[in-house]
């Protein structure tokens, strides 16, 4: 009997043992747990904070993207009303400078008479042999064929010429023999004459750009302002 009782206090003690072992095993590993949890926590909470942190910045980023976005649309938008703007006074310009073109070929070929007269006297002075007269006629900064001439100059080319004068409307297939030609510089009047001319024998190679009978030349014509009448500007032979 004393056996089983000793037996029963020893069982009772280890077990006793043995809970108390246990419990205070698991209070260590309670603690230990807490304390991962709490690391565990920490480190959540500071990821949380760069999460936090991140997303501030890029919202700021987006932030500024948008003004960004903004800014670049309002200046692509005052880019295409001035370049509206500058189309539209291209288009005021080209339209304002068709009408005074449009004016000024109204205007020149109002002149045609007086140019033309202008011409048929010039002619007539050269068949005549009244030189001066001819030289007469023409502008200062006159040019035949692309060449200047001084007054004597002029006089012994244009004395190789036997004759020379607007040909007929019946010899030309043309609207007409006398054409005031649209557009060139503002103050002169162009024309396209369609001439008969005779020169010397011997005068081809000094004169080569006319030939014998009709020949088309063209004419500029410029205002003078001190003789109060029109000049003689060019004369070249129009192909």
């Amino acid at each position: 009997m004393k056996k089983f009782v000793v037996v029963m206090i020893s069982a009772i003690v280890l077990f006793v043992f043995l809970m108390l072992n246990y419990l205070v095993w698991d209070k260590e590993k309670l603690q230990n747990q807490r304390e991962s949890d709490k690391i565990e926590q920490d480190w959540l909470r500071g990821q949380n904070r760069i999460l936090t942190a991140t997303v501030d910045e890029l919202e700021e980023e987006n932030k500024k993207l948008e003004k960004e976005i903004t800014s670049q649309k309002k200046e692509i938008s005052d880019l295409e009303e001035k370049l509206r703007d500058a189309r539209q006074k291209e288009a005021d310009y080209l339209q304002e400078k068709q009408k005074q073109k449009e004016a000024l070929d109204t205007f020149k070929s109002i002149m045609k008479d007086d140019v033309k007269l202008i011409a048929q006297k010039w002619f007539s002075s050269i068949t005549q042999k009244a030189y001066k007269d001819s030289f007469a006629l023409l502008d200062e900064d006159f040019t035949l064929w692309g060449k200047s001439f001084e007054e004597k100059e002029y006089i012994d080319l244009i004395s190789k010429i036997d004759s020379i004068s607007l040909a007929e409307e019946s010899d030309s297939s043309q609207e007409s023999v006398f054409t005031v030609l649209p557009g060139g510089e503002p103050d002169v009047v162009q024309a396209s004459l369609l001439v008969n001319a005779y020169i010397e024998e011997d005068a081809h190679k000094i004169l080569p750009h006319i030939v014998n009978g009709n020949n088309t030349l063209e004419v500029g014509f410029v205002y003078d302002k001190d003789k109060e009448s029109w000049v003689i500007l060019y004369v070249m032979t129009k192909e």
